[in-house]
């Protein structure tokens, strides 16, 4: 990975929404994440995160790694996001994960109705970027995926 692939990884870290995100390639693995904000009001819908806390790179020879291309699938209405169809059930998809399009990978509950986040193309989960039962606003990113194509 070279210092080019790095910056831009930092730049899309500090502009969207997520919270972490890790990701291996070419035996070289990155691990970013934010400080939690401080805990607000309850009349606020989504505390602000913070500039990138920590940032874990291992170090390899600079190489002419083609950019990543990411994805973002956003949540389709203002609800409460679940990672599993039912309680106590393991997540529909998790970090690393490689989805196919049309793969249910979440749930949103709006009005006591469930609606399933399906993904809309094929790529590796790499980044989730709400926890279980968080509520979630139309337009917020839930997952990045990067392209495998």
């Amino acid at each position: 990975m070279d210092l080019d692939f790095v910056q831009k990884l930092i730049e899309f870290v500090s502009r969207s929404p997520i919270a972490e995100l890790e990701i291996e390639r070419d035996g070289v693995r990155i691990r970013m994440s934010r400080q939690a904000a401080p805990a607000q009001s309850a009349s606020q819908v989504q505390p602000s995160p913070q500039p990138a806390a920590d940032t874990a790179v291992s170090s390899n020879p600079a190489s002419t790694t083609p950019p990543i291309a990411w994805h973002s699938i956003r949540a389709p209405l203002t609800g409460v996001f679940y990672r599993s169809g039912t309680e106590g059930e393991p997540p529909l998809a998790s970090l690393g994960d490689v989805v196919v399009e049309g793969q249910t990978i979440g749930v949103l509950e709006a009005m006591k109705t469930f609606n399933v986040v399906e993904s809309d193309r094929a790529g590796r989960i790499v980044q989730i970027a709400f926890d279980d039962h968080a509520a979630v606003q139309s337009g917020d990113v839930l997952f990045v995926l990067e392209d495998l194509g």
